[in-house]
């Protein structure tokens, strides 16, 4: 007896590859000092007010975990008064996630052109298993001449790491 042709379900659609899962960054803390420099150089984010933020690129990925990259972030001042309660917050598109550990400080002196530049580090960290190009948001807030200050962009140039 022959078969029926067709069982009325549609054909199966081929499918793109399953996303792969973020895992959580919680659990993840890279002491500073255990951070060397990458091969890609330093990427200005934003240069504006006297305020400057700096990425680095760490050579290592996060220990056991080599979907998440280590950056360090660096932030420094040329303004003539003292910058306090510095906030710097990055955001990522839902297929990624950052954690942004203690900064080293939330103060900077006032610019002194003998001195060594005071500057506040953070490690930032960035899972991204799915290999997307990278779009981070940020926001940094500060306190200058007893005024609150906010400074917001978008990283548009991030290198494929």
């Amino acid at each position: 007896t022959p078969q029926p042709v067709g069982t009325g379900a549609p054909p199966p659609q081929p499918s793109s590859p399953p996303a792969t899962e973020v895992l959580s960054l919680q659990d993840i803390f890279v002491p500073i000092e255990t951070v060397q420099p990458g091969s890609v150089g330093p990427l200005t984010v934003s240069q504006k007010d006297n305020m400057q933020i700096v990425l680095h690129f760490a050579r290592d990925h996060a220990p056991g975990r080599p979907d998440v990259h280590v950056m360090v972030v660096s932030i420094t001042s040329s303004a003539t008064e003292p910058i306090q309660s510095i906030v710097f917050q990055a955001a990522v598109p839902k297929v990624m996630r950052v954690k942004l550990q203690p900064p080293s400080a939330t103060d900077l002196p006032a610019y002194n052109p003998i001195l060594p530049q005071a500057a506040i580090t953070q490690v930032m960290l960035l899972a991204n298993p799915n290999k997307v190009p990278v779009r981070l948001k940020y926001k940094l807030s500060y306190m200058c001449n007893d005024q609150q200050r906010t400074a917001v962009g978008e990283v548009s140039n991030f290198p494929n790491l």
